[in-house]
């Protein structure tokens, strides 16, 4: 049962006419990234574009190093006093199955979370240094609360206090235009922030797809934890989801030089995953899933879907996002497979490790589309304005790290290995290995929470994490309904 109704969360395909209206409004970079509203130009031609240089966020601080490692300082699962609060929110997961380094690396992201968490808002910062959060990034930050909840490393009060708290502050967000939340909160205030954040819009627009990853993991925590599900459907009740959706696909809004543009949002694995949050509350995108928009390109030999739209960003996320939390549908757009293979042959023909992603930086452009391809070329890693970046990242540790739980073969072993050997001299997980083999120590949300919910992943025997919890929810009904029938009957009986 508990298969259909996963099943059940995946849009039926079906032919849909796709439409693209062209603003011609400019593209501009965006430290906490572009993936959500795609720039104006339409044609695939790539524009003639010089290096970015430009800072757009304050230099990422880094941190102190540990001194030494020893057993003791390794975190390990709640005592017996506190099992007893984790004996049905975590009867599937089995700590055991969990290996000396894996828990080194969940005290290593649980550490960033610890650092990075604002009381008073229940968010946490995006970037260490940088206190601003976007949707994408607080469903990071849930996912990362439950995750460490299951791990059995917080006991359900806390994280049962911190998801209110964070989940209020949705409930309070000042909508954009009073219908969605904006674009980026400041996590000290939960205020809006960037452009437009003090003006009577509230920010300059919405994300679609960020909120479609949020509403994934809204899904979750209310599953895990009903008592909180009524602030949840306040949440969804309040926001005017259907203003995201056109023509069953994702619509987002951009505020520029007082102008609204309201365009066409996702690419090619961003838009799919990113749909699956909106079908959760029962919303039809099905357009989303036509492939009237993609073409078969070769890289590296090995044929794989690229999007014709403009702007097609082309990372491991979405795939990788996708098959953790909620699965592996056999379908056209899903691309794990073939992304996995191709940088193992890409790393194998290199001698070096590659696996491509979008991370923040601790350097300008302070943000990076490493694509698999863009534009005709492959490998090639661009800022939020499309502009190349010199030395940029060639190995990504939270996707490295989330490849290395959904394989299992040598090289995904090698991939755990960089992981680990990369973060030794650190408290937190960086985010990644640079094309000089300088480490990228930008302390972030997304790579730290991507650990956790990998190990989540592992404990749970590579039962994806929706999948898991409704199976969960099922049980505790199933147990609520023979408590009372034996009630009933032990009253019948008196």
């Amino acid at each position: 049962m508990v298969s259909r109704l996963i099943r059940s969360f995946f849009i039926i395909l079906m032919p849909a006419a796709f439409v693209y209206a062209d603003t011609g409004m400019p593209e501009l970079p965006s430290f906490y990234g572009g993936r959500a509203v795609a720039p104006g130009e339409t044609t695939k031609e790539a524009k003639t574009i010089d290096y970015q240089r430009r800072a757009l966020a304050p230099p990422i601080r880094p941190e102190a190093p540990l001194d030494e490692y020893s057993p003791h300082a390794l975190p390990s699962p709640l005592t017996m006093m506190d099992e007893a609060e984790h004996s049905q929110e975590s009867f599937l997961v089995d700590v055991q199955k969990l290996s000396r380094n894996d828990w080194l690396m969940a005290q290593k992201a649980q550490h960033y979370f610890q650092k990075n968490h604002h009381e008073t808002t229940g968010m946490w910062d995006s970037v260490q240094g940088y206190h601003h959060a976007t949707m994408w990034d607080i469903a990071s930050g849930l996912a990362a609360t439950l995750a460490l909840h299951a791990l059995k490393l917080e006991t359900t009060e806390i994280t049962r206090d911190r998801l209110r708290t964070t989940l209020t502050t949705l409930a309070d967000f000042p909508l954009y235009k009073t219908t969605l939340p904006n674009r980026e909160y400041s996590a000290k205030t939960g205020l809006p922030s960037g452009s437009y954040s003090t003006s009577a819009s509230n920010g300059n627009g919405w994300s679609a797809l960020d909120i479609g990853r949020l509403l994934i993991w809204l899904k979750i925590t209310e599953v895990r934890f009903p008592e909180l599900s009524p602030i949840v459907q306040d949440i969804t009740s309040h926001w005017s989801l259907s203003s995201a959706i056109k023509e069953q696909t994702l619509y987002g809004t951009k505020l520029y030089k007082g102008k609204e543009y309201f365009r066409q949002e996702g690419r090619l694995g961003y838009l799919q995953y990113a749909a699956q949050g909106y079908a959760l509350y029962g919303f039809d995108l099905s357009a989303s899933y036509d492939n009237t928009t993609s073409e078969t390109i070769s890289v590296d030999g090995m044929d794989l879907y690229v999007d014709t739209r403009n702007v097609p960003y082309f990372t491991s996320d979405p795939y990788v996002l996708l098959a953790l939390e909620i699965g592996r549908p056999q379908v056209w757009w899903n691309q794990l497979d073939a992304l996995y293979q191709l940088q193992k042959h890409r790393s194998e023909l290199t001698n070096q490790l590659h696996i491509y992603a979008e991370d923040a930086m601790s350097k300008s452009p302070w943000f990076a589309y490493n694509n698999i391809y863009y534009y005709g070329t492959s490998w090639l890693s661009v800022s939020p304005g499309g502009k190349p970046i010199e030395t940029p990242q060639r190995f990504s540790n939270k996707a490295g790290f989330g490849f290395s739980v959904l394989f299992d073969d040598a090289f995904s072993a090698k991939l755990r290995e960089e992981v680990l050997r990369t973060s030794l001299n650190a408290r937190s997980i960086p985010t990644g290995i640079y094309t000089d083999n300088g480490t990228n120590n930008a302390f972030n949300i997304n790579t730290n929470s991507l650990v956790l919910v990998s190990l989540w992943y592992k404990a749970l025997g590579k039962i994806p994490i929706l999948e898991a919890s409704m199976s969960q929810h099922l049980t505790w009904e199933n147990q609520v309904s023979e408590d009372q029938a034996l009630q009933i009957k032990n009253m019948d009986d008196g």
